[in-house]
């Protein structure tokens, strides 16, 4: 299987870490705070915050380019299991 990069996954994942981070340091006190600087809608941020809390591996998967075919933002942004299994089997990583 050839990696299929998908530039849009990854700039959300890198903007999730990111604002967690900014939010988490208490760098910026607000999901409204990081929106109204990147010109965005508060929704928005905290739809691609989600994706900060993604098992590991299936980060991995995404950067790497080895994600399942079906796997797109639009996806991801209806929202995400908080359990690690229950992401995996739902977002197409399960192996059984």
């Amino acid at each position: 299987m050839r990696p299929r990069i998908n530039a849009a996954l990854i700039k959300a994942l890198t903007r999730a870490h990111a604002w967690k981070e900014k939010l988490f340091s208490g760098q910026t006190p607000s999901i409204q705070t990081i929106a109204k600087a990147e010109g965005v809608t508060p929704r928005y941020v905290g739809r691609i915050l989600r994706l900060a809390f993604l098992a590991p591996d299936i980060v991995e998967a995404i950067l790497d380019g080895y994600q399942p075919a079906n796997l797109e933002l639009a996806r991801l942004m209806k929202g995400i299991p908080i359990g690690w299994h229950e992401q995996r089997k739902v977002l197409g990583f399960s192996r059984g």
